[in-house]
């Protein structure tokens, strides 16, 4: 099938699969306004119109102004999609749109999993749906022992499933296999809404460790409600007790894994990193230990490295110390910072959406090292290598290798 093809049969998938969402969208949209209060219905209508706007403006100038605060962009095609007010609809295929990279890496366009992919209208429908129907927030959380001597592969965002025979997916798990890690951890997301559907197809291949297997929350499991990941958590992550938190230690680390988007807002579509009570008291029960791992779904810096994200006070004064390794995801991106204070920061958040080189990063001190090499992905020309991370405990000390989906070895702390 020559490429053209393939872009016109996806298409076509999307089409179908797209006219159902958008009739189930309207009777949801319906049902909760009838449910809500009119500043709430309101607040909702200004988010879909600020999303619209925002889309169109990065589509005639290139970027949003350093000082606009973004909105998430599975809103964007909310506006004409529910028909409110006259919004004129937004590209909807590559031949109005063609792919173009933003400074942060991601990719202005309207194939799958771009920022102008129909389906993510599915995101905004289950917010819509699962606005006040939230998952009961599990409180056993694991507290498990593991070696001195151990390896993590941890990766992030990868909830794509094998969306075409040469899904980095795919690749990035095969690649996991090879570390023979005794656990691995998903840092969260599984697209497009995190139903009990997806999670049950796009997290069938994640590799299992040795010893056990953990996934985090995040803000696309919430679009369902967290419904989804819950339910998949006893299926596939028995380890993990059931609960969206959890801590690994041996005699030298402590690695604490948070649910950073339970509490987070629900207007904001859970995109900032936020605790609930619950895990602040758990957090402040944990053993000491003279390493500390922190690994969340959301951000505790913005993506230059340079500003702490509202995320990074509340788990440090929970723990009582600032981490010595941070990992996180939710930024498509594979980018290691320079140290801070004691604080080493990672973003592993490239485990499979499409993304390419982000050029916002160039030159930065606090950069150590981003993913630039392009994948040869014929579907992607513009696409950058997906990837995992690979992390080595020994006594105190620590190995950390970046792969990418092709085995490379990406950046290595060696």
């Amino acid at each position: 099938m020559s490429l053209l093809h393939h872009w016109e049969h996806e298409f076509d998938k999307v089409k179908v699969r797209l006219h159902g969402l958008v009739t189930r969208l309207e009777m949801s949209w319906k049902k909760l306004v009838n449910d809500l209060e009119p500043e709430e219905f309101q607040a909702i209508v200004k988010l879909l119109e600020r999303g619209h706007d925002q889309a169109r403006h990065v589509i005639d100038h290139g970027d949003l102004p350093d000082d606009e605060p973004a909105v998430p962009w599975e809103l964007a095609h909310g506006l004409s999609i529910l028909k409110i007010g006259n919004a004129t609809p937004l590209p909807q295929s590559e031949d109005e749109l063609p792919t173009r990279v933003l400074k942060d890496g991601t990719l202005l366009g309207c194939r799958k999993w771009e920022l102008l992919d129909l389906l993510w209208s599915e995101a905004l429908l289950k917010w819509i749906e699962n606005l006040r129907h939230h998952a009961t927030f599990a409180t056993t959380p694991a507290l498990v022992k593991m070696d001195n001597d151990v390896v993590l592969a941890i990766a992030g965002d990868w909830g794509t499933g094998p969306f075409d025979s040469h899904a980095p997916a795919v690749a990035v798990a095969n690649q996991m296999q090879l570390a023979l890690a005794d656990f691995t951890i998903h840092l969260g997301d599984v697209y497009y809404a995190g139903t009990h559907s997806q999670e049950d197809v796009d997290m069938v291949g994640w590799p299992q460790g040795k010893h056990g297997s953990f996934t985090l929350n995040s803000n696309h499991e919430m679009y369902s409600g967290a419904h989804g990941y819950f339910k998949e958590l006893a299926k596939r992550f028995p380890v993990q007790q059931g609960t969206s938190y959890f801590a690994l230690y041996n005699d030298d680390w402590l690695v604490v894994g948070l649910d950073s988007a339970y509490a987070s807002d629900a207007m904001n579509l859970y995109m900032d990193g936020t605790l609930n009570t619950q895990q602040i008291e758990w957090m402040k029960t944990l053993p000491k230990r003279k390493k500390l791992m922190v690994l969340s779904h959301h951000q505790g810096f913005d993506i230059s490295g340079h500003h702490k994200t509202a995320l990074y006070q509340p788990v440090c004064d929970a723990l009582g110390r600032e981490p010595d390794y941070w990992y996180w995801g939710h930024l498509h991106n594979g980018i290691c910072y320079a140290a801070q204070g004691g604080v080493h920061a990672r973003c592993a958040g490239h485990g499979a959406i499409p993304y390419g080189t982000t050029s916002e990063l160039n030159g930065h001190a606090r950069v150590l090292w981003s993913e630039t090499e392009l994948a040869g992905d014929e579907a992607y020309p513009e696409r950058v290598l997906n990837g995992y991370v690979k992390v080595q405990l020994r006594g105190e000390e620590i190995v950390e290798t970046f792969y990418g989906e092709d085995g490379s070895v990406r950046w290595s702390s060696q």
